[in-house]
């Protein structure tokens, strides 16, 4: 078993703890006006406001076992076999998910179904799934989709051949 913890972009700890700090305040003047209402909704705005996303960013991790891949994040986990990883690759997506970073790997799993996440060591991650057949940055797939090789030449096809000069 190999946890990997996300990666977490500046930005993601700016938001949290903007956020944070907000509700913090919120809750603060809530506190201070006093009164059973008020001191509900503090402990609400606490809950969501600051425990949430703490959790968040406490628990975001990937998990790779032997037969499943296991992605916790706070109250939200997925178990993915193995078996059913059809590729990853690189993306900058900004779609929710699990990861705390823009530097992601999207996973296509199973029939159409995809999830990203953020392992801070991307490469350890894509070894530890043991998958030989994955894609790894866009421009391999680009690459692999033109019938290049991978230095950029154009693969040797009937179509290639007969316009060759040699």
């Amino acid at each position: 078993m190999h946890v990997f913890k996300s990666k977490v972009d500046n930005w993601v700890l700016v938001c949290l703890l903007l956020s944070i700090s907000a509700c913090v305040m919120g809750a603060s003047v809530a506190l201070m006006v006093g009164g059973t209402v008020n001191y509900v909704f503090a402990a609400i705005i606490l809950i969501l406001g600051v425990g949430f996303p703490a959790w968040l960013y406490a628990s975001t991790r990937y998990i790779v076992m032997d037969d499943d891949l296991k992605i916790i994040s706070g109250p939200f986990s997925w178990t993915i076999p193995i078996q059913s990883i059809v590729s990853v690759q690189e993306t900058h997506s900004a779609s929710a998910s699990p990861a705390l970073s823009f530097d992601r790997l999207e996973i296509i799993y199973e029939e159409n179904k995809a999830i990203i996440v953020s392992p801070l060591d991307k490469a350890k991650f894509i070894e530890k799934l043991g998958k030989d057949k994955l894609i790894v940055s866009r421009k391999n797939a680009r690459t692999k989709a033109e019938g290049k090789d991978s230095k950029g030449n154009p693969k040797k096809n009937k179509a290639n051949r007969k316009n060759s000069p040699a």
